[in-house]
């Protein structure tokens, strides 16, 4: 085995590792983001409405996330599922070790 098949796989996890990074913390500045407006929204309605319904915006707000969330986290996994078939197919073609 000579450098270059070490370099190649070597490049594509250390590229894949970044793009996998980067999608992670733009999904978490998404994530913050939505939470300050829900935040701002509920501190808005909160005083105009009753205990009840500052519960039941509340409620709303938080399965709103969570749907945004679980967008999120499926949309991570897709792309790390893609990449990973991705360096097998290169460690594959270049015939390198990438068991690790």
């Amino acid at each position: 085995m000579d450098l270059q098949d070490a370099i190649v796989p070597g490049l594509t996890l250390v590229f894949a590792a970044g793009i996998s990074f980067a999608s992670l913390e733009s999904s978490a500045q998404d994530v913050e983001e939505l939470g300050d407006r829900v935040t701002a929204i509920e501190s808005k309605k909160a005083a105009s409405l009753g205990k009840q319904e500052v519960v039941n915006v509340k409620i709303e707000g938080v399965e709103t996330r969570l749907d945004k969330m679980e967008e999120i986290v499926q949309r991570m996994l897709e792309m790390q599922q893609k990449q990973a078939v991705s360096v097998a197919k290169i460690c594959q073609a270049t015939n390198a070790n990438c068991s690790n």
